[in-house]
Order: C-alpha cells, then structure tokens, then sequence
C-alpha cells in the first residue's frame, strides 16, 4: 500500500494546481463584470500553488525512503547477485519518475473530470487549456524525479551485508556539520533581505508600475522557499529545543515522555516532516488570514459601492417616496472636482451620518462627524496617491479644503464627498430603503442590494475554492506525517518488543505511536502558525492592499486541532502493526 503513497501525493499536487487553473477559467467564464480583485488573488493562488508542489516533492522524498527501506533484503539480494550501485540507483530512479508521470497524469485527468460537473453548482463549465495541463503534467514529473534522487542514491549505497543486519534507527544525528550550517545561515540571510525588501518597496509605492505586484510576490514566494529551505538545513540543530519546549504536558505521563523521546530519537527525520507540515499549515493559515483580510476590505467596498437597498436617479420627490413606504431617504447632488490640480473627479454632498449603520463601513482617518462647510472625504486609496490624510488641506476647485476623513475601500457614489454647501445645484439621485416595488411609477430604480449580494456571493465561492484547493496541501501533510510514522515502527520493531516485554500494553503502544504522529504534526502547526501570518501580511503588502490585516482567530484554532487530529491519525495503521507484533517475535526480527 505504501508503494502508492508517493503516487498519492504527486496526484494531489497536480489536481491542486491543474484545478486551480480551471478555477480561474470557471470565475473568468461566469462573471460578466469583472472584479477588481480578481487578478490580484489568482496571483496570490498561484505563488501557494509553487509552494504546494515543493510540499509534494518533500512527501514524495519521504515516502521513497520508505518504500526502498522495505525492499532493502530486494535490493541486496541484487547487490549479491551483481548490480552495481550506479545500475540500482538509476533503476530506482526511472522508477520514481515514471510514477511522477502517471501520478501527474492521473491529477490533470481527474480536475478536468471534475471540472466538468461544476454546471451542476450554477456556473459554466470551464474549458480545457491544453498548455497548462502539460505545464503541469511537466513539472509534476521533473519535481518527482529530483525526489527520487537522494532516497534511490541512499539505498544503492547499501551493501548486501548491512541490509541484512537488524535494522537501525535512521537520521539518529542532531549535530549537522559547518557546510550544513553556513548554507542554512545564508537562506536565513536571504530571507531577511527579501522580507524587508519586499515590506519596505511595498508600504513605500503607492502608485505602482506594470509588473511590480507580481515582482513583489515572486519575492514573497522566493523568500519563503527560502525560510522553509533554511528550515530543512537548520531543522535537526532546532527540532530539540523546539520539541523540549512544545511537549512540556506530555513528559507528565509516561506515554507522553516515550513518545517524545521517539521523535526527538531522529532528529532528521522530524525535521524534515514537520517542515513538510509546517509548510501545508502556512499555506492553510496565510490563506485564511489573506482571504480573512479581502473579504474585509471586500464588504467595505461594497458597502461604500451600494450604501442602501435602493438608488433612485433623476428627479427625485421626498416625499412621494416616503409616502410609498420607502425609508431612510436621502437625495444627493453630483459635481465635478479636480483636488490638488492633479485629479479630476466626482464628488457629491451626500451626508453619511445620515446612512443606515452598516457594519462594514470603515474610516480610516478622521471622523464623519467632522464633515462642514469646506472640508472633504477621500477614499484610502485616493488619499494616499495625493499624500493626504484627516487634517490635511488641500485645493478643490480653487477653494482651500481640509480634509475631514479617509474612507476604506472607496466613497460611495463617487470619489469625494462634500458638504452640501459647497454644492450647488439641484437633487440627481437618492438613496433608498425597503423593497424595489414600493417605488412610485415614473422614477429610475436600481437595486443596489441585489448587485451587493450577488458580487459577495461570487467572492465567498471563490474563496472556498481557493481553500478547498489549498486543504489538500495538509492531506499531502498527513500522507508524509504517515509515511514517517510507517518507516520509524518499522526501524523500531526490536524496541517496540522490548516495550511489551516490560509491560506495555498493545493499547498503550498503539498510544504511544499516534501521539508520536499527533507530535509531528502539533510542531509543523506551531511552526506553519510562526510562518504563516507574517507571509500573509507580506503577502497583502505585495499586493498593495491597503487593509489592516486581520487573522481569523478561531478558523486557525480549528484548523491547528484538525491538523493535530489528522496526524494522529495518520499513525493509526502503523500503530496497529506495532502492536500486532508479540513481545518474543520482535526481539527476534532482524528487519
């Protein structure tokens, strides 16, 4: 069955990325009007799609190790009869390369499949881009075949003799040499001057150039390879220290003590799966946190784009709309500004403190109750281009205003308002509350609830898709997390006898060795958690979305317990199978 894990894994990773594509073709099929922040989170999807592959190519290393561990008697055996190592590690290799082929395959087959069942779900049916499914079939196959590398090389090396010794624990070494952490520190190194690059360029460039966005994330992208390489090198000096101080309730039982006493036992090995979790947990907990922080400024800016149920242009009569039933009233009068000689723009004098209270209005600057005669609101954005904020002042039209406030996410109807004594003119429009039909013949209506519900509904599905894509990032996790656990019972089958022959139980075997799983992945969470939420604010910056961010505590509490969960139960099988070995036959087995 393990044998298939590494085919698991790719197979995930190219449905992953292939899927994410036809996500994208599905949103660009189905939206007639197009969001603004459509690009920009395709973009971000598309740096974590990057980083899911990498997670593949570490399970899929992991898994290899394996499955080449159990044929070690196989590959001596050939050793004996006269493979040479060169000839046996390039057989390994075709091997793990043509299971990246068929694995790629299989995962670009399987999204276009189902891709086509999205009609069922209301949308239209995405088509199949042919280019990116061999991109992907491509990659999937090139990353496979560099995992293979190490694992095939490793087990060629094993002489018939060694093979056929009582198998040891592998990866046993904390101590890593001076190459190791010389590299290590550079990737730290690296890492650094990329994040405060990357956080200095953006906060600094409010008006941005062609291309600097996706600069900035391919930097984001890079400096996170980075930090998660850096975790690799580094990780078997830093899995004890990290391990001593996470597991300090477990060394309370004697379950516990063992188990951590397990984990820490190959340092290598830990840290190289907990940085596999890690990396799935990152990806989980930046995505939220970023799709947390959109959907902030997305309800602002559709509050500030439909501020009330109804909008009602042209002549408008107050009362005759109030005597149909309608409520909250509120005519608006419409000019044309230009602010500080450089931008030409709408402005209307409608009075916000007169709006109903929604919740996702924001101001960023200032107070709406400082609004008077010559004083102005500005968007965010707008402000920042002219390098304003509440209590600057600035030209309008010749006339020397102060700014009141900044608004996130825009100025609803244009994009200044003014205090109707600086307006002249007569009523253009309204804003309305209550239902469509209650508006009196002859008046031009548009539902403002409607277009604010349906552009929320089409954000939230696409963030669903994005996380329902990005969670198979932690079931790639879980397989490593399994995988691991499978290859350290097998090594310790002599010391799992000698455990139940000084009393343990199978229970308490079986125990022992899911919390040892559950271990791997409550690291990788503190670790994913320590990563995430800052590369999902670089993330926001590199986008130049000017948003505080804002990290879902409670979706990352359940995620850190499911991840936790999973894992746990990721050890599972290679429990029983612990377990299931009597005390007298393991202290015998010599694998």
């Amino acid at each position: 069955m393990r044998r298939f894990l590494p085919v698991l894994s790719i197979t995930i990773a190219a449905f992953f990325a292939y899927s994410t594509v036809l996500a994208k073709d599905v949103t660009e099929r189905t939206l007639t009007i197009r969001a603004a922040r459509l690009v920009e989170v395709f973009a971000l999807l598309g740096a974590f799609v990057t980083v899911a592959m990498i997670v593949a190519a570490l399970v899929s290393t992991s898994t290899f190790r394996i499955v080449f561990a159990q044929r070690m008697r196989e590959l001596a055996l050939l050793r004996a009869v006269g493979a040479t190592r060169v000839r046996l590690a390039r057989g390994l290799i075709v091997e793990g390369a043509l299971t990246g082929l068929l694995a790629s395959v299989a995962g670009v087959a399987l999204a276009a499949g189902l891709g086509q069942l999205v009609p069922l779900a209301g949308l239209e049916a995405p088509g199949l881009p042919l280019m990116p499914a061999l991109v992907v079939v491509f990659g999937s196959f090139v990353l496979t075949t560099l995992a293979v590398l190490a694992p095939a090389w490793s087990a060629a090396k094993v002489s018939p003799l060694e093979a056929l010794r009582t198998s040891a624990v592998q990866d046993a070494q904390s101590r890593i040499g001076g190459p190791r952490w010389v590299l290590g520190g550079l990737m730290v190194i690296g890492t650094g001057l990329l994040l405060v690059n990357v956080a200095v360029e953006g906060l600094a460039t409010k008006q941005r150039p062609s291309g600097m966005t996706e600069d900035l994330l391919l930097r984001t992208t890079i400096s996170g390879a980075l930090a998660f390489g850096a975790l690799i090198t580094l990780g078997p000096a830093l899995i004890s220290p990290v391990l001593r101080l996470i597991s300090l309730p477990l060394r309370r039982s004697t379950i516990g003590t063992l188990a951590v006493s397990g984990v820490g036992g190959a340092p290598r090995r830990a840290a190289s799966v907990t940085a596999v979790v890690a990396l799935g947990v990152s990806l989980i907990i930046a995505t939220l946190t970023g799709a947390n922080t959109l959907q902030g400024l997305g309800r602002a800016e559709m509050a500030s784009a439909y501020p009330a149920d109804l909008e009602i242009t042209g002549t408008v009569d107050v009362a005759a709309l109030n005597a149909a039933g309608l409520t909250d009233v509120l005519p608006y009068r419409r000019t044309e500004i230009t602010v500080a000689g450089q931008l030409t723009m709408r402005a209307t004098d409608l009075d916000l403190t007169r709006l109903r209270d929604l919740p996702d209005f924001r101001v960023d600057s200032g107070a709406l109750g400082d609004m008077g005669p010559h004083k102005i609101i500005l968007s965010t954005s707008t402000a920042s281009r002219l390098g304003l904020t509440a209590g600057s002042q600035t030209d309008v039209n010749g006339v020397r205003m102060t700014v009141a406030a900044t608004l996130f996410g825009g100025v609803p109807l244009g994009s200044a308002l003014l205090h109707s004594s600086d307006v002249e003119g007569e009523s253009v429009g309204a804003l309305a509350n209550g239902a469509r039909e209650r508006v009196p013949p002859g008046f031009e209506v548009e539902s403002l609830a409607d277009r604010r519900l349906a552009q929320e509904n089409w954000f939230t599905s696409l963030v669903a898709i994005a996380l329902g894509l990005l969670f198979l990032t932690l079931v790639i996790a879980v397989v490593g997390v399994g995988s691991t656990t499978a290859l350290s019972v097998l090594e310790r089958t002599r010391e799992s006898g000698l455990l139940r022959a000084i009393g343990l139980t199978r229970k308490e075997l079986r125990r022992l060795v899911t919390t040892e799983a559950g271990l791997y992945g409550i690291v990788g969470a503190v670790v994913g958690l320590a990563v995430g939420i800052p590369y999902a604010w670089l993330a926001i910056i590199s986008l130049g979305i000017e948003w505080p961010l804002q990290v879902p505590v409670v979706p990352v509490g359940v995620v850190v317990l499911v991840l936790a969960a999973l894992t746990a139960g990721a050890g599972l099988l290679p429990a029983r199978r612990a377990a299931r070995v009597s005390p007298v036959a393991a202290l015998h087995s010599i694998q």
